[in-house]
């Protein structure tokens, strides 16, 4: 091995390093679970923010990586080492952690075509041209039934926004981004209602902890997510990049919200967005191909503009 000067990169190597030990820990412990279980099992109590030895332990294992080098970001972290290369033992270091990403993805694509035939590839276009005003859904906050007719033919527009699990940080913050540009929605006849596929007991916990004060209501046999096609994905949720890019948000000292333990949800229903005007007529549809995959309020915008 050639002499190390004294301008080598021995932090970087070695917080490179203790990352790359801890995801292959993580994946190794994920698939002793799946080999000895059912897949089912797996899925519904193996993978939880409150489990650090779960898969999502990657996240604050990302936000330590970043610590360790002393910066914020994925992009940051990725420059800092393209900037090494011209050290061998770095080039090598990192080439352990793209095929731990490797690994990673591949593990989570096979358990995604173990799932249930009717989830489509994500690259498969469903193409919905309405809603019918017969839509029926449950009103989250007092239990009634509600058909989206209720929303049509008022003259406005309907922005369904719908949702992941009641803990998706990412879904939050979106609609914090839509109650900051409210006055814009109002100017274009936009009115946003938040739809779910869980049940009313975590609903109306979610809206108190949220203070939404959007109508939200409940399609619990996920139907509305079926017709458009938002399926459901380990690997698209789960993915390294993602995991990587889910660490950015520890250190931007945001808290992943914690699951209610008295009900069953599902944090790999991706969610999406759905423009109806006013006769339910779809103007704008966008599935999320991952949580961090939601239009901007501008792109939101300028469909209906």
């Amino acid at each position: 091995m050639a002499e190390k000067t004294a301008d080598f990169p021995v932090t970087l190597v070695n917080t490179l390093t203790r990352f790359v030990l801890t995801g292959k820990s993580l994946l190794q412990i994920a698939q002793g679970e799946v080999e000895t279980g059912s897949l089912q099992d797996f899925i519904r109590n193996k993978i939880s923010i409150e489990r650090p030895k779960s898969l999502l332990g990657l996240i604050e294992a990302g936000a330590e990586l970043y610590k360790g080098l002393s910066v914020k970001t994925k992009k940051e972290a990725e420059f800092l080492w393209s900037s090494k290369f011209r050290y061998a033992e770095v080039q090598e270091t990192v080439e352990t952690l793209l095929q731990l990403s490797a690994e990673w993805d591949a593990f989570l694509e096979g358990l995604d075509r173990k799932l249930p035939l009717r989830n489509g590839p994500l690259s498969h276009t469903v193409t919905v041209t309405s809603l019918p005003a017969d839509t029926v859904f449950t009103d989250a906050r007092n239990g009634d039934a509600v058909s989206l007719g209720k929303y049509l033919g008022k003259g406005s527009k309907t922005l369904l926004v719908l949702i992941r699990q009641f803990s998706c940080l990412l879904c939050r913050l979106h609609l914090k981004e839509l109650e900051a540009r409210q006055g814009d929605l109002d100017q274009r006849s936009l009115r946003v209602v938040v739809v779910s596929f869980g049940c009313q007991e975590g609903a109306l916990h979610w809206l108190k902890e949220t203070g939404c004060p959007y109508d939200m209501l409940l399609d619990p046999q996920r139907n509305v997510y079926s017709a458009f096609g938002f399926r459901v994905s380990l690997s698209h949720v789960l993915s390294f990049n993602n995991m990587l890019q889910y660490s950015e948000f520890i250190l931007s000292n945001l808290e992943f919200p914690r699951p209610l333990p008295t009900i069953q949800d599902d944090m790999f229903q991706l969610g999406g967005n759905v423009i109806l005007d006013d006769s339910g007529r779809v103007l704008f549809s966008h599935g999320c191909t991952s949580p961090l995959d939601r239009p901007g309020v501008d792109d939101i915008l300028s469909a209906i503009s």
